[in-house]
């Protein structure tokens, strides 16, 4: 039981160590900035690759037709990868009557969302290249001239910004959100330090000219996820003082959270699997170390029911890790607009041991199903 408890100890430890730098992070990033229009002329190029999203798309473009920005400054460029249902043609009809400047693409083969956003990249117009999704079903109508001016004054190479849910009313997207909450902290937190190992192609702005010099996505073409992540770490590389983070409620976007667990588990496999190819030691040690610190809850609960004298220290344990979540999910829910989640934080740290040593097995053996294709 000693060796135990001293590997328990030592993982708080760790844990701890890990939450504090995201927190410091997070309070050293700008929640403002000076905004010029000295470079009006930067031309910006959204690019999307979609497949069977007919439930979202109408709501999708709709929400970038309402941007407060000059349709002569930016374009659209929206590639269909095979859907098998209406989103092509519900697109072509709002794109018609829309106004918007676009290029609207139909793949007669399944090409995968990396090989379309390549192609939509090297046929784009803009400077600024903007990533997306087509189940991002809300947008603030000064997202897109936030981006623009962010990158006007503080000229970044990649822009990391926020991803949220829809609020809905069943436990499995309150999950999600909670689980939300905690990612955009440490993404935000580690962005902080000039650290960043995690993005969401969702919600990703960089300039096409970083892109192009870190040769796009072609050295990891043929791994169907994690376009976001590698292209960071590869413009990372270049310079880590280049890749921001801004908490400028304007920015968030919002999606539908998944509406089943299998959904939810398949989701999460492709991105937990993605650590194993990243050449990131922090990844990997961030995966393991929140893995573990969650066992301490499994460890408290053998310890109960075998009544051993480890239990007051595993409770101080566990007891040490809620403190450390609270805090830093604490900043991340004000900057989201989720401080009336947090309370959700208490069963949510019982349980989440369960989900994250399923989650991680898992992805060790499994090759997850996204929009009816295998991923690689």
């Amino acid at each position: 039981m000693l060796i135990e408890l001293y590997i328990f100890a030592f993982v708080i430890i760790a844990y701890g160590t890990f939450t504090t730098l995201a927190i410091i992070g997070f309070n050293k990033l700008n929640r403002s900035f000076h905004r010029s229009k000295k470079f009006d002329s930067l031309f910006i190029s959204i690019v999307v690759s979609a497949r069977n999203e007919e439930k979202n798309i109408k709501e999708f473009l709709h929400e970038i037709i309402k941007q407060d920005f000059p349709k002569t400054r930016f374009e659209l460029i929206f590639v269909d990868d095979n859907s098998t249902d209406h989103t092509y043609l519900k697109a072509k009809e709002v794109l018609e009557q829309s106004g918007l400047n676009y290029q609207l693409i139909k793949q007669e083969n399944h090409q995968g969302k990396k090989k379309n956003l390549a192609h939509a990249i090297d046929i784009a117009k803009g400077q600024i290249i903007i990533t997306t999704d087509a189940d991002v079903v809300h947008r603030h109508f000064n997202w897109l001239s936030t981006i623009s001016d962010y990158f006007n004054a503080c000229s970044p190479n990649m822009l990391i910004m926020a991803v949220d849910f829809n609020s809905q009313n069943d436990l499995l997207s309150t999950f999600q959100i909670i689980e939300n909450v905690a990612l955009t902290a440490i993404t935000a937190g580690y962005s902080g330090v000039q650290k960043p190992f995690m993005c969401n192609g969702a919600n990703l702005a960089f300039t096409k000219h970083a892109f192009e010099a870190v040769n796009g996505y072609q050295t990891h073409i043929a791994v169907s996820s994690g376009e976001d992540v590698f292209l960071m770490e590869a413009i990372k590389k270049q310079d880590p003082s280049s890749v921001h983070y801004i908490l400028q409620r304007e920015l968030i976007v919002k999606t539908t959270p998944a509406s089943s667990l299998t959904m939810l588990i398949n989701q999460r496999v492709r991105w937990a699997s993605k650590i194993k190819i990243n050449s990131n030691p922090l990844n990997t040690f961030a995966g393991f170390i929140i893995l573990m610190a969650n066992l301490i809850f499994l460890a408290l609960l053998v310890a109960i029911l075998k009544k051993s004298f480890i239990i007051p220290y595993l409770s101080i344990f566990a007891l040490a890790k809620f403190v450390f979540d609270f805090l830093l999910l604490f900043l991340a829910s004000d900057y989201l607009g989720r401080i009336k989640y947090i309370w959700w934080l208490i069963p949510f740290e019982c349980l989440y041991w369960i989900y994250t040593l399923l989650i991680g097995i898992t992805s060790l053996f499994y090759k997850p199903y996204w929009k009816g294709k295998k991923i690689n």
